[in-house]
């Protein structure tokens, strides 16, 4: 028992007080910043911010020397769980590379509303402000730029403190549901204009179903002006 403290105790003595002793997480700490850095090449710190951790690392890279890792690069397109390739040398001194997924949230500087809109509302440049708000990256994308949302119109409501994505909005509607329009048939060089009701909104180019009181059938329409749709099929 004797022996065995003073064994103990010469191994504490033999320790360099000088010696720095690495965490494990040093070399995970390097892989990550390196891993952001690469990030930010593809993305603008000043539109981007990016919390980024570790969601599985092999333990045979993270038990390597921090100043052994010479890269880490994002493969294929961001999302949440993104892999990246990391170049490091071993101790045997041949240099390996090796696949790692990394969890990453971001942020996006974004035009969000001061207060819900409802659908159909015509956006203004006074409807918002700008903030910092969750996204999701590789997802549908939020409009960045206040002057591509000024006199677009919403397609849905969209709460306050939310930004606005290219799939909610649209151009001013050429048409609304419920309102009048003329359904124009064009076959064979034969012109027929027919009163019917639309019974959706939409804009130009966009499709919408219609109704007509005269014939007692529905259509599919495309919107070519203000009230006026061109026939696009009977259903």
């Amino acid at each position: 028992m004797f022996l065995a403290l003073l064994i103990c105790i010469n191994a504490l003595l033999l320790v360099d007080p000088h010696t720095p002793v690495r965490p494990f997480n040093d070399t995970k700490e390097v892989i990550i910043e390196k891993a952001r850095e690469s990030v930010e090449n593809h993305y603008s710190p000043e539109q981007y911010r990016f919390n980024i951790s570790a969601r599985w690392i092999p333990g045979s890279l993270l038990k390597s020397d921090p100043e052994h890792v010479k890269s880490v690069e994002l493969k294929g397109v961001l999302k949440e769980y993104s892999t990246f390739e990391v170049i490091y040398r071993r101790e045997n001194g041949k240099v390996h590379d090796v696949e790692i997924q990394l969890l990453i949230e971001a942020q996006q500087k974004l035009p969000v509303l001061h207060e819900r809109l409802i659908s159909g509302t015509v956006l203004k440049a006074e409807d918002f402000g700008i903030r910092w708000v969750p996204v999701r990256v590789s997802r549908d994308k939020p409009i960045s730029d206040i002057r591509k949302l000024e006199g677009k119109t919403l397609r849905r409501m969209v709460n306050a403190g939310e930004p606005v994505y290219s799939s909610e909005v649209s151009l001013p509607y050429l048409v609304k549901a419920g309102e009048e329009v003329e359904l124009i048939f064009n076959e064979q060089g034969i012109q027929i204009e027919l009163k019917c009701e639309s019974r959706q909104s939409g804009s130009r180019n966009e499709e919408v179903k219609i109704y007509c009181k005269e014939t007692r059938k529905k259509y599919l329409g495309k919107i070519i002006g203000p009230g006026v749709v061109e026939w696009l099929k009977t259903q």
